[in-house]
């Protein structure tokens, strides 16, 4: 590829890049006349090669117009932050650099509206490790009186120090030690007067190296979470007992009064299993009172997402079984706080196919795996969320008194509920062909009936306007009992026959699916010339129960299968997409499923982009974070091998099987995975590896590419310092344009003539 075609992907890719994410909205407050509004944003910077997060606020009239706006403020130090409900005090967590040599340190701020009043030194004050802030553990909120702020951070380990510890040479000191030493022992009295003093902890020896097991990819290093309290009326930090060692806290909240704590407690005995994209972790909702600690929910469940109504009479959570894969439909609970017996009830069941909802509106379950912090209406009847379906993401009001469900009407875009306050529901809204957008609507009753206002638009992406995205339904003819899968195509819209080179993507999980959302890498690949094919195969969420649990047993059959289809249909469907040009693109379990299309179909794909696939699961389970994830065996296999595939009861049941069991099961794993088709792959392959991938290990990769290089197919592979998603700034750029730069190579794609150089 000459130069100038690889400065017209460079700068192609920078256009992209300027377009900001939405990632949390706020309302600050409504009046007659005025809505406040508080954005956050993310968008990546080439130049400090990271993510910069800022703010930016906007003066609303009543019906959405902006008025005024901010400039954008950069927050990329803040970790989290919370403004008090009467909005006269933030709490903003933030990391600032440490000494020299010295890891970052964390910072509480407390801010009035003119300054900041006051500032915790964490590391100093040495009552916790690192204050929580991710997806599954974090929480950082006001009590209800404004005066103490609730959140998660890491227990506080006991200090350690070698067996042999030389002493120091300098002698004076040494005797200056002994002398304090043994005047303390002589007067007790003195030692009285300084009790309020913390004592100094001695070190333990030889305990520096006892291994700490964490919860896996994405949230290594944390092993044991606590919740404190940090009260700015004393300047105290509390860390609350009550909870057991073998449980791991997360996601609390106060009570509507203030007087304890509900929050998410996993088990992580007798061994942690990776957490993130995992529901099916047993935990349980519980409330904390006065060191009491008091489970809500059943066993046998995970659960997240805790939710007070406004007025305080109602607690919601999701809720799903624990038997089957890492992600599936969930049930919305409830419980009524005020009566003594708080006995949880089902608000949304599990669905297994489809359900229909208002006027034949077809529901397929809840797949969200949490619910905005603020998600009800004012008079607390009604609560708002989103959730994928097929191929979209659509959002609900939901009347928890009669239990109907109603559908927020849109057009074909993804519509996600981000914050309610007084009936003003802020969304975003986005799609395959527009990037993220700030919507508002005001709730009166009928949720299905609302008119969205734009509060913001995204830029204009010179080309899009000749690019068209078209979700496709496929049902199979047959005795299968789950038939029906989608997928999406985007890319150009019109060409002349077989003009358009075409890139299958599968997506990872596996139970996870593509929505109608914003990809910068697959309107980066559209925009040059690509048709894309985004496949939900049989596994995915969005369709019900049943179709999620179909592929179990069926990995590297069912999955290849849909991928296979859908290529042909969209070949058949869009004339101008060429069949000699066919290439595959995938990560994760998606990288499973291009290495195996290549294997089982090497003539029909010509070349691949595998990002840390699964190769060979046999050789994988043992050593993932995720070890009970084994597709590979259906439920009547399982139950005869006493073991629950994705999803084990007791998170120690894979690990009391037989040797003669294991045997048959290994044999199972090996038999479905790409790498038994390795020896008939044709297509070069480009294989993106992260050695810090904890999901699916670096050897998994490492392995395929040397089976292809010791076949004589052409092959590449990139190992970056970086994690399974490969997602940190100069690791996706490279990443990127490297997977463009080998499918031109490789399909003799050349670049658009629509996209102009300087």
């Amino acid at each position: 590829m000459s130069s100038e075609e690889m400065e017209k992907i460079l700068k192609l890719y920078k256009t992209i890049a300027q377009n900001p994410s939405l990632t949390a909205a706020k309302i600050v407050r409504t009046t007659a006349s005025e809505i406040a509004v508080e954005s956050t944003w993310s968008q990546r910077n080439l130049e400090r090669t990271t993510n910069q997060k800022f703010q930016i606020e906007y003066s609303l009239t009543s019906n959405f117009q902006v008025q005024s706006q901010s400039f954008p403020v950069d927050i990329t130090s803040e970790l989290a932050s919370k403004t008090t409900d009467d909005n006269q005090r933030k709490a903003v967590l933030r990391t600032a650099p440490g000494k020299e040599k010295d890891a970052p340190k964390q910072f509480i701020e407390i801010w009035d509206q003119r300054c900041q009043m006051k500032n915790y030194d964490l590391s100093a004050l040495d009552v916790h490790g690192d204050v929580y802030t991710d997806s599954e553990f974090g929480s950082f909120q006001w009590s209800p009186d404004a005066t103490k702020l609730l959140y998660i951070a890491e227990k506080k380990l006991p200090k350690s120090e070698p067996f042999y510890k030389q002493k120091p040479q300098d002698k004076k000191s040494e005797d200056k030690a002994e002398k304090e030493d043994k005047e303390s022992k002589d007067e007790p009295e003195k030692e009285d007067k300084k009790s309020d003093k913390p004592e100094k902890e001695e070190p333990v020896k030889g305990n520096e190296y006892i291994y700490k097991p964490d919860w896996g990819e994405a949230l290594e290093g944390k092993h044991q979470q606590v919740v404190v309290v940090l009260d700015t009326t004393t300047d105290t930090l509390t860390v609350l007992p009550g909870i057991d060692e073998s449980l791991s806290p997360g996601q609390v909240v106060w009570t509507p009064n203030g007087d304890g704590v509900v929050g998410i407690a996993w088990n992580h005995e007798p061994r942690y299993l990776g957490l993130i994209a995992c529901t099916n972790r047993e935990s349980w909702v519980f409330l904390l009172k006065n060191g009491t600690f008091q489970k809500l929910s059943a066993d046998k469940r995970g659960v997240r997402s805790p939710r007070f109504s406004p007025d305080g009479k109602k607690l919601v959570w999701l809720e799903r079984e624990l038997n089957g894969p890492h992600h599936t439909t969930h049930r919305l609970m409830s419980i009524d706080w005020e009566s003594e017996e708080r006995t949880p009830s089902i608000l949304i069941d599990l669905v297994k196919t489809k359900i229909d909802i208002n006027k034949g509106v077809p529901f397929y379950g809840l797949y969200n795996r949490d619910l905005p912090r603020r998600c009800w209406s004012k008079d607390s009847r009604y609560l708002f969320l989103s959730t994928p379906q097929r191929s979209n993401v659509r959002s609900y009001a939901l009347n928890t008194e009669t239990k109907v469900l109603t559908e927020i009407d849109n057009d074909d875009t993804s519509l996600v509920v981000l914050d309610v306050s007084d009936n003003v529901v802020l969304m975003l809204n986005t799609s395959l062909l527009r990037p993220s957008r700030l919507v508002a609507t005001r709730f009166e009753g009928e949720a299905g009936k609302v008119e969205l206002s734009g509060i913001t638009e995204a830029r204009v992406i010179e080309g899009m306007e000749n690019l068209k995205a078209e979700s496709v339904d496929y049902v199979y003819e047959g005795e299968e009992t789950v038939k029906d899968f989608n997928f999406t195509y985007f890319g150009p819209q019109s060409g002349g026959e077989r003009e358009v080179p075409l890139i299958i993507v599968p997506h990872g999980g596996p139970h996870a699916n593509y929505a109608n959302i914003f990809y910068l890498e697959y309107s980066l690949l559209a925009l040059l010339g690509y048709g894309i094919v985004q496949v939900n195969y049989r596994g995915s969420t969005g369709m019900g129960l049943d179709n999620v649990e179909y592929l179990q047993g069926r990995v590297g059959d069912v999955d290849v299968k849909d991928c296979v289809t859908a290529t042909r249909e969209a070949l058949k469907k869009y004339p101008w997409l060429d069949p000699d040009r066919v290439a595959l693109s995938g990560g994760s379990h998606g990288g499973f499923l291009v290495t195996h299309l290549s294997g089982q179909y090497p003539t029909m794909y010509k070349a691949v982009v595998a990002r840390n696939p699964v190769i060979d699961i046999a050789a994988m389970f043992t050593i993932s974070d995720i070890p009970d994830c084994r597709n590979a065996l259906r439920k009547d296999e399982r139950i005869r091998l006493h073991h629950d595939v994705c999803a084990a009861v007791t998170n120690s049941s894979y690990d009391e099987m037989s040797s003669e069991e294991t045997a048959e099961m290994v044999v199972k794993m090996f038999k479905c995975s790409p790498i038994v088709h390795a020896h008939k792959v044709k297509a070069p392959t480009l294989m993106l590896i992260g050695k810090n991938d904890l999901r699916v290990p670096p050897s998994q990769g490492k392995h395929w590419y040397l089976r292809l290089k010791a076949n004589g197919v052409k092959t590449k592979m990139l190992v970056y310092a970086d994690n399974h998603p490969l997602s940190t700034g100069p690791v996706e750029i490279d990443e990127i344009i490297n997977a463009i730069l080998w499918f031109n190579d490789n399909l003799n794609a050349k670049v658009n003539d629509h996209i102009k150089s300087d």
